[in-house]
């Protein structure tokens, strides 16, 4: 994208105008978590929160990727199975999907295991109560049309709860939490970020230039050594030599801190968080 004096006219300008702005008061350089977090979450303008129709079946749907329960209700009744198992397991009869999409997952759920009685045993199978913590407001909205006939069993959070007694359930959450960037060079890890490039001072830090003309951000990395700490660094020692120079990879102290968030919280139950792919 090219950068521009008007006043935006697109929620992509808007958002460009957003980053821009976020990059000057961080002094020319932002982490690339935090242009992650912007790019899929600004309020109204990031990827997940802007309103657009991005699961589907494809781009012939108007979407831009398809999740299996999109392509079919198998992985939502294979799923199921594992839910009941854990409901009549934990004794307890709450399930909470994080990140729940189109609500495709959870109407599968809720089908297959509204199809199952309790057992001969007496445990029940079926979920008293269906809560989906969903930050956009956009997809409560789809998500609330879609399951509006479970109601009033299904309720939502924008937040996490207080304490979580029952079932959790993920598909593909882990994988859209920002990530850090960390790019090697003369032996050493640096933290990689982005500028500004329509900014002459975040520009230089990226070598100087205004770019090839198509985009306004740049990659730049910190002039200074990446402190790795805890697991990170044990296993940098033990992959030592593999990276060799010019490599980049990624770290996921956010979705770390989910886990651990979730651990907290989870006091009697199961955390079922399924994500595939790279």
């Amino acid at each position: 994208m090219t950068g521009s004096s008007t006043p935006p006219t697109t929620p992509a300008d808007a958002l460009v105008a957003r980053i821009a702005s976020r990059i000057a008061a961080a002094g020319g350089w932002m982490p690339f978590d935090d242009f992650m977090a912007e790019a899929l979450y600004a309020p109204g303008l990031g990827y997940y929160s802007g309103g657009r129709r991005i699961f589907g079946l494809g781009p012939g749907s108007g979407s831009d990727f398809v999740t299996a329960p999109e392509l079919s209700p198998f992985f939502g009744r294979a799923l199921a199975v594992q839910v009941r198992e854990a409901l009549a397991a934990s004794g307890t009869g709450r399930v909470y999907e994080f990140g729940a999409g189109s609500g495709a997952l959870a109407e599968q759920l809720l089908e297959a295991l509204d199809a199952d009685d309790a057992d001969d045993d007496g445990m029940l199978r079926i979920p008293a109560d269906y809560t989906i913590v969903e930050l956009s407001a956009d997809l409560r909205e789809r998500q609330q049309a879609r399951l509006a006939r479970f109601a009033p069993r299904v309720q939502w959070l924008d937040t996490w709860p207080a304490a979580i007694d029952g079932v959790v359930v993920g598909n593909e959450v882990l994988d859209a939490m920002p990530v850090k960037l960390l790019h090697r060079s003369a032996g050493r890890w640096s933290e990689r970020g982005v500028v500004d490039l329509a900014d002459p001072a975040s520009a230089a830090r990226a070598g100087g230039g205004s770019g090839d003309g198509k985009h306004r951000f740049a990659f730049a990395d910190l002039d200074r050594p990446f402190a790795l700490e805890g697991e990170t660094q044990a296993a940098a020692v033990l992959m030592d030599g593999f990276f060799p120079d010019g490599s980049v990879t990624e770290i996921h102290p956010i979705a770390e801190s989910f886990v651990a968030s979730l651990a907290d919280r989870l006091r009697w139950g199961v955390a079922i968080l399924v994500d595939y792919g790279f």
